[in-house]
């Protein structure tokens, strides 16, 4: 695996180790169990959500893990103190490394937040052929990650959307998905797609503005029907999409979108932990 880990240390089972001096990266060969939590004037957001998402993972994948909530809070809070982490996002990693000994790492990551401008004019999105073999267990597979990055990168597009063999289109490719018809807001069945933190909270927010909002798959046969697309993530928020492959969509001024994200804004600078 390439060491991704940036600034001056990262965090292994609990010990601090510096960044440069570490080589564990180059032991791991099989794909690791993660979750990408981000940095906030210093405060870990959500986190909590993404520790039980973590261990949902391990139920499903019969991953053993000998850390508890409260062990793994304190190593993200170690991390973001060594480091004098402000505005960041950092990895919670665990992996079985290729001599057989089980870690878990915290780590901060590069990390790209669109400017306004982006939210404001929506981002280029294409589809790309894939389905995950098990949606809720979030899990770094490296080839796909590889040639998923490579179609985004070529087409100069920001993110992806993954089609399935039936003909559906379920969740970005680092991201959910949500789309507009009728004035009402539908995203992918919560078993078919990985239940991002992001997306757990937008519907928490469709529900309190009260917005009609129902769990339905896209069928591509549907796409150019669609009223508006916008895609969730940590890192992302909520981000409105103007086109998908060359179907253009548009999603900045849709109404409905705008009062999603308005109050999605709102709830991520009070709410933190």
């Amino acid at each position: 695996m390439q060491k991704e880990a940036i600034m001056e240390y990262l965090i292994i089972d609990g010990q601090a180790k510096k960044v440069e001096e570490c080589d564990i990266f180059n032991k791991i060969q099989n794909s690791p169990i993660y979750e990408v939590v981000r940095i906030i004037d210093g405060k870990e957001q959500f986190i909590k959500d993404h520790i039980q998402r973590m261990f949902a993972s391990f139920e499903l994948l019969g991953y053993g893990n000998e850390y508890d909530e409260d062990k793994i809070i304190k190593f993200a809070k170690d991390c973001i103190v060594i480091n004098g982490i402000k505005d960041n996002n950092i990895k919670l990693l665990t992996v079985e490394l290729n001599n057989g000994k089980k870690v878990f790492m915290v780590y901060a990551i590069e990390s790209y937040y669109p400017p306004d401008s982006v939210y404001k004019e929506g981002i280029k999105t294409i589809l790309f052929k894939h389905s995950r073999n098990n949606p809720n267990a979030k899990v770094q597979h490296l080839d796909y990650k590889t040639a998923v990055t490579k179609a985004i990168k070529d087409s100069g597009a920001y993110e992806a959307l993954l089609l399935n063999e039936e003909g559906y289109i379920l969740e970005g490719s680092r991201s959910n998905m949500f789309y507009v018809m009728g004035e009402r807001i539908f995203t992918a069945p919560a078993s078919k797609v990985l239940l991002g933190i992001t997306r757990k909270h937008i519907i928490n927010v469709i529900t309190d503005l009260e917005i009609p909002f129902e769990e339905k798959e896209l069928s591509i046969l549907d796409l150019k029907s669609v009223e508006g697309i916008f895609i969730s993530g940590t890192s992302i928020g909520v981000l409105p999409v103007k086109s998908v492959d060359d179907i253009l969509i548009n999603s900045p001024d849709n109404n409905v979108i705008k009062k999603i994200l308005d109050e999605y804004n709102r709830l991520t600078g009070k709410i933190l932990g």
